[in-house]
């Protein structure tokens, strides 16, 4: 069975186009304006967040959660590289923990 769009997309039929080598076709529908902005919210929600993998989840498929507090200039910063490198305040966060262990883990044999 395929998978439709909102806007009535064959989903599968498109993917398979995507995947192959064939030419775009003449005639084909583009979405503008509306249309195509609706049609790229339903892409977004069909594709959800990534997954981060069960290795690093905990193991029901959901992985722990964090909240910190930062100080709003850093905040301020933060948001404006995210913006301008397209990606999240998360992934950004991720990679800061995980290289700040990498270099202070000497430091943690020995607590």
């Amino acid at each position: 069975m395929s998978r439709n769009s909102d806007a009535g997309f064959d989903m599968d039929a498109l993917t398979r186009w995507a995947e192959s080598d064939e030419p775009t076709r003449s005639g084909v529908t583009v979405a503008r304006g509306d249309d195509a902005a609706r049609e790229g919210r339903a892409l977004v929600r069909m594709a959800g967040r990534p997954s981060l993998g069960r290795t690093a989840a905990t193991g029901n498929g959901r992985s722990p959660r964090r909240q910190v507090r930062l100080p709003y200039d850093l905040n301020s910063e933060l948001d404006r590289y995210v913006h301008a490198q397209s990606t999240s305040a998360s992934e950004v966060i991720r990679l800061a923990v995980s290289e700040y262990l990498d270099h202070h883990r000497p430091d943690l044999a020995n607590a």
